[in-house]
């Protein structure tokens, strides 16, 4: 209606809520965590308050909280700009794992710059975020700048081994995964190939170093020529694994090969059919990543799942020991392993 002027909505507050319940701003701000003290308060009534704060849309004052030396329930994750996408997947699960435990996350997005991720480290300190939770670090010949950065910060957990000295990481020992995989292959197949992107990335040399292995514990010496390494990255993904399946796969005689990740093995798959290779029959093909397209593609592509929930869930756990911890830091990790998925490619 003209001329009338509408309220400002305003934030719920702790004394709305004391209201609506019948108890007083001390007693909630004990159930919610805004205050401390000695107050006692029933499970009744404190479910009653929780579910009245629920009802009300309540959020808690960031500002008050840290004046008032709480921790500001706040994570702050750090992640490459542009990174492959199962790294979301695993970002969406650190998410599902910190609201679960009454935190939100912030994200600091970065490309292949060390000092560029520590200003993010630095601005989720002015927020005064409780910890950090590092997926990206990587980066080739930045390990220097990475002790020099981070050495000294003891609220921070990393996915994947860095290279640092008292680290707390999630070992995503994707070693062990490609010894699985390529011992399953040798089992029917005798050159087993393995296509790799740049070995200086931890993550690469882990999957070659698993590749070896299974040679090995199979009594079978690996034939150098089996494995082809891409020193760089065709922004033409479909020209590139092309090439490599006319320049290596049907050269060599491979009768299976790894490929970096699913989009490069549907790629792969594609040029092999168009040269009247039946797969699996003539040659065997896995990738990495489990992408969701892997098990709609003819025939259903194997793959390797980093088990990216156990990974979510792993990271928060260890920055919540963190957080909570009053001794010095020890190195400290857990250990995923992720999955086979065998489907029909193999």
């Amino acid at each position: 209606m003209a001329g009338l002027v509408q309220e400002k909505k305003r934030n719920v507050t702790l004394a709305d809520i004391a209201r609506e319940v019948g108890v007083s701003q001390a007693l909630v701000g004990k159930v919610l965590g805004s205050c401390s003290g000695n107050i006692r308060v029933s499970k009744k009534t404190a479910a009653i308050i929780e579910e009245t704060a629920k009802r009300l849309n309540y959020r808690p004052n960031l500002s008050a909280r840290i004046l008032s030396g709480q921790k500001s329930k706040l994570i702050g994750v750090l992640i490459d700009t542009q990174p492959p996408p199962v790294r979301f997947r695993t970002l969406a699960f650190l998410d599902k794992y910190a609201v679960a435990n009454g935190y939100r996350i912030l994200i600091g997005e970065a490309h292949d710059s060390i000092d560029c991720l520590y200003q993010h480290y630095q601005n989720f300190m002015q927020y005064n975020a409780d910890g950090v939770i590092c997926l990206a670090h990587d980066y080739p010949d930045q390990a220097d700048r990475l002790r020099e950065l981070f050495q000294n910060v003891n609220n921070i957990v990393f996915v994947e081994k860095p290279a640092l000295e008292n680290a707390v990481w999630v070992d995503v020992d994707r070693e062990q995964a490609t010894f699985e995989l390529t011992s399953l292959l040798l089992e029917q197949r005798k050159r087993v190939g393995l296509i790799a992107q740049n070995p200086a990335y931890y993550s690469i040399r882990q999957r070659i170093d698993g590749y070896k292995r299974a040679f090995r514990n199979c009594g079978l010496e690996m034939d150098p020529s089996l494995i082809r390494v891409l020193q760089t990255e065709d922004k033409h993904l479909e020209q590139q694994m092309a090439r490599v399946t006319e320049e290596f796969i049907l050269p060599e005689r491979l009768d299976a090969v790894i490929a970096p990740n699913d989009l490069c093995a549907a790629y792969v798959m594609r040029t092999l059919m168009k040269h009247n290779i039946r797969i699996p029959d003539q040659v065997a093909i896995a990738g990495f990543d489990n992408e969701p397209f892997a098990e709609t593609l003819y025939p259903s592509l194997t793959s390797i799942d980093d088990n990216n929930e156990q990974i979510g869930k792993s990271a928060v756990q260890l920055l919540l020991d963190r957080i909570g911890s009053t001794s010095a830091t020890e190195p400290k990790f857990i250990r995923v392993v992720p999955k086979v998925i065998r489907r029909e490619s193999i």
